[in-house]
């Protein structure tokens, strides 16, 4: 079967924040074969350098994080850097205060922790598409 050519492969990239290595390296081993470029942050602190440093798509980020929360996190980047960003939240606690705080946020959806990879995968893809992908 031939394979046809995806213009979209390698053009979008992905901010992972998660202070639980496991779940970032699981996230990037999701998304690198998918032709997704991808950064790992364990902090906020982390994620807002990068987001200094690079041009991304898509934020995935824990809710809860060491330092800046991930709704902490999301509003520096957006006051900071660039002005709008679609975002995608994880997190193993999730409670109506945080889920009204992610709406008011405009964040894209919030996803528990553990993370179903066929959820997160269908999800990033649909952000992707909706943002960046104007046919």
């Amino acid at each position: 079967m031939m394979a046809l050519y995806d213009p979209y492969v390698g053009k979008y990239s992905l901010l992972i924040t998660d202070d639980d290595k496991s779940c970032r390296d699981s996230l990037r081993d999701l998304f690198e074969p998918k032709g997704y470029t991808t950064y790992i942050a364990s902090c906020g602190r982390e994620a807002v350098q990068i987001a200094k440093e690079e041009e991304l798509h898509l934020l995935i980020l824990d809710a809860n994080l060491p330092d800046y929360s991930g709704l902490e996190t999301l509003r520096i980047i957006t006051r900071e850097i660039r002005f709008s960003i679609p975002s995608i939240f994880i997190s193993g606690e999730i409670t109506k205060e945080l889920q009204i705080d992610l709406i008011s946020a405009n964040a894209y959806s919030l996803i528990p922790k553990p993370i179903n990879v066929h959820v997160m995968r269908d999800m990033v893809d649909l952000v992707i598409e909706k943002y960046y992908r104007k046919f």
